[in-house]
């Protein structure tokens, strides 16, 4: 699918109805807001049970017929669907058409990439939201933007994407040698926003601070990854900048978003989210034709309260944690974040890990594959590899067991392990 293709299948006349219908939930009062949030489950519920043998069983298994569910409150009584699940029965689960049929692809920070489904609906929609999220804070489509999302690999520099009016910059080529040209390329486009990984973002301003320049770009977009407090001080004082973050998955089941006093608040009619210690139990609302429904997400929310209607609603959320994202760092002097999108399109993996002591050492990369593993995932995974860390870089890749990968003794599974084993 080429880019233009990509633009326009997001950005269409459905992407404005939803855009309208998305303004119209927010003016909802909380009361409003609970019914229309119930009224949707119900209908996500009876499409998937009357529509997709996947959920019929499930359901019946666990004693649950559409008689039983006649309230949000309900919703309790639904089995949780975990990741592995997902990946095991994916045909099974999308109950949409053919036509306008796409792939998604996810990674994780456990390196275990998942194979979804999505509906050319699905796909505006979720425009629709970013669109909507950006036009709050002062930013509309078609304004000068730059990306800075990884989307370039080594060989290309930067590339002017026109019908969106945006900059791609290669963060693999982001250093102290290239840092004048991407500086006054940025200077001479004027953008209004940036749209970037934190990480990137956080680098872009350091090789800046090095060199002595300063660029003034009045919003940044963040997504992805962990923002840092740190990486947040550093970016808004040196690009003259406000930050708005923006917390959300591949799978598209959750969204949070800060809003204007900084604090992450949920899109209304994206989701409905169960906060609980170690993980979220989601239900996603935007795309009906591949049901995910309480479908636990692995990263940890912590909230205020244990009201579900509150955060429903206005959750007072204190932390977010599970998107911390280490950089690979290259021998000229760039790094090279969210290594997890290296092993999207490799869906017979079961885990992987990355090992990276120092520049001058090999990047090795253990993978748990399973037996369906074929020599074509093994080509997409070198070109994966290859297009975001160049050729100077020696890669290993290593088949391996779970019990060969490195686990760090009170903490979550390190996607990247920056230290020898015996040190870590």
């Amino acid at each position: 699918m080429n880019d233009r293709v990509k633009y326009y299948t997001k950005n269409n006349l459905f992407t404005h109805l939803v855009i309208n219908r998305i303004e119209k939930a927010y003016r909802l009062s909380d009361s409003e807001r609970l019914q229309a949030y119930e009224q949707a489950f119900l209908r996500l519920f009876k499409r998937a049970y009357r529509h997709s043998s996947f959920y019929r069983n499930l359901y019946q298994e666990a004693g649950v017929n559409p008689a039983k569910i006649k309230s949000l409150d309900d919703i309790f009584r639904l089995p949780i669907l975990d990741r592995q699940t997902i990946k095991d029965r994916v045909r099974d689960i999308y109950i949409g058409p053919r036509w306008g049929k796409t792939t998604g692809l996810t990674s994780g920070t456990s390196g275990t990439p998942l194979t979804i489904y999505r509906h050319f609906f699905d796909v505006s929609t979720e425009q629709a939201y970013v669109r909507n999220y950006r036009q709050q804070h002062g930013y509309s489509i078609g304004q000068p933007l730059i990306s800075l999302r990884g989307m370039l690999g080594k060989s290309e520099p930067y590339y002017y994407f026109k019908p969106a009016n945006t900059l791609y910059i290669s963060t693999p080529n982001l250093n102290k040698s290239t840092i004048r040209m991407y500086h006054d390329l940025i200077h001479r486009f004027k953008p209004v926003a940036i749209e970037a990984f934190p990480s990137y973002l956080h680098k872009l301003c350091l090789e800046l601070e090095s060199a002595e320049l300063s660029l003034n770009i009045p919003r940044a977009f963040t997504s992805s990854e962990t923002l840092l407090s740190w990486q947040r001080g550093k970016i808004e004082s040196f690009l003259n900048t406000r930050i708005f973050d923006w917390y959300g998955n591949a799978e598209r089941s959750i969204l949070l978003a800060q809003d204007d006093a900084g604090k992450y608040q949920p899109a209304p009619m994206y989701s409905i989210n169960e906060f609980n210690d170690d993980n979220v139990i989601t239900t996603a609302l935007t795309h009906d034709r591949f049901p995910l429904i309480r479908y636990q997400v692995p990263d940890r929310i912590t909230v205020r309260s244990a009201d579900f209607n509150e955060n429903l609603l206005h959750p007072e959320i204190i932390s977010i944690e599970g998107r911390a994202s280490e950089n690979i760092e290259l021998k000229d002097g760039s790094v090279v974040g969210c290594i997890d999108h290296a092993f999207k399109g490799v869906p017979h993996l079961e885990m992987a890990q990355v090992h990276q002591y120092s520049v001058q050492e090999p990047i090795r990369i253990k993978l748990v594959k399973t037996p369906t593993f074929t020599i074509k995932e093994e080509e997409q995974l070198t070109r994966n590899w290859r297009r975001m860390v160049g050729d100077e870089m020696e890669l290993i890749f290593e088949t391996c067991s779970r019990e060969d990968l490195t686990h760090v003794p009170g903490k979550k599974f390190q996607l990247i392990i920056k230290q020898h084993p015996k040190q870590a």
